[in-house]
């Protein structure tokens, strides 16, 4: 169902339960309930609030609020809710480094980029790229994982397997690696920036999946790759930092790379899926802020450039996985 055809006050209850729930985290991050917690740490509210400072009563309904967010698990001690004891959740181990305080920072730099179009980060301009996504790729990973693994169980249970695959602006090597999970029979060529590769490297040697990769490090505009090769190009992540230009450029530079039967699987929020709406515009508006040109290209504004590099063939999916704003855009020779 759309917000359109949703009852108002059901949008309104939607609106204050996003609100609070997200100034109670960021006040969470921000006053040490997180960080406050180590280990297997079980605490009570009690305890919590003499750790920090904190009066204990407030404090209770802190951590009550976090553990329905999913921040905290629960364990009932006795009768006495405020004697329960609160522990992190699985999912504190993602909210560490950039990613704490769900990239809150970028958020409040919105009011600078609404009055003077000034973004928060440059990740598109070729001097700040290296670096800005060398720090980017390791949290990408994780969050991008599930999705690549779903796609690549979807490509290997229609195609062949024991392919060679280019992974051009590879970063974390999520999307290729996917694949070479699910066919440990495939060679996966990774072109990316070399600061960036070492995530990708030290993801493989953990994986141990390091004999079935290769690199080519430097600017993938301007390195050199191998002509009528490979059986698939993955290409993740990437096109919404590309300009109109680059990315007419990248496609004919990745045709040429293709064998005679090759395919470009290009995934980028280009979903049509209605429950990943909101997660889509988020991301555009985010787009805004960490880049100086980036925007989502739509498969419709993105084949006929494909066409002029030369392919024939073209198929789009939606994955079927959360936040439901990944697409899948295919081109074949």
């Amino acid at each position: 169902m759309s917000k359109m055809n949703k009852d108002p006050m059901h949008i309104y209850y939607e609106l204050m339960l996003m609100n609070g729930a997200s100034y109670v985290f960021q006040i969470a991050v921000k006053m040490g309930y997180l960080q406050a917690f180590s280990g297997g740490d079980k605490l009570s509210a009690k305890k919590i609030s003499e750790r920090l400072g904190y009066l204990e009563t407030p404090s209770f309904f802190m951590l009550e609020t976090l553990e329905s967010l999913g921040i905290f698990e629960r364990e009932k001690i006795n009768k006495n809710p405020k004697e329960d004891l609160f522990s992190l959740s699985k999912v504190a181990a993602f909210l560490t480094g950039n990613y704490q305080n769900l990239s809150a920072d970028y958020w409040e730099h919105l009011p600078t980029l609404l009055k003077e179009g000034t973004p928060y980060k440059k990740m598109d301009i070729v001097e700040e790229s290296e670096n800005e996504y060398q720090v980017q790729v390791k949290a990408l990973e994780w969050m991008l994982t599930p999705t690549a693994a779903i796609a690549a169980k979807n490509y290997f249970s229609n195609n062949k397997k024991g392919i060679s695959i280019i992974d051009v602006g590879a970063g974390s090597g999520v999307w290729s690696f996917s694949m070479l999970y699910e066919d440990p029979s495939s060679r996966v060529t990774l072109a990316d920036w070399p600061a960036v590769l070492e995530v990708a490297k030290a993801t493989a040697l953990k994986n141990k999946i390091s004999e079935k990769i290769t690199t080519i490090e430097g600017n993938f505009h301007e390195s050199t790759w191998p002509q009528d090769k490979f059986d698939v190009c993955t290409l993740g992540n990437v096109t919404h930092i590309l300009t109109k230009e680059a990315n007419q450029a990248i496609f004919k530079k990745i045709y040429n790379s293709l064998n005679k039967d090759g395919e470009l699987l290009i995934f980028d929020v280009i979903s049509e899926r209605e429950d990943g709406h909101l997660a889509r515009s988020l991301y555009k508006l985010g787009l805004c802020i960490r880049t100086v040109k980036g925007e989502v290209f739509l498969p419709d504004e993105m084949g006929p450039w494909l066409k002029a590099a030369g392919f024939k063939t073209f198929s789009f999916e939606s994955l079927d996985i959360e936040p439901y704003s990944v697409g899948l855009f295919k081109a074949k020779k």
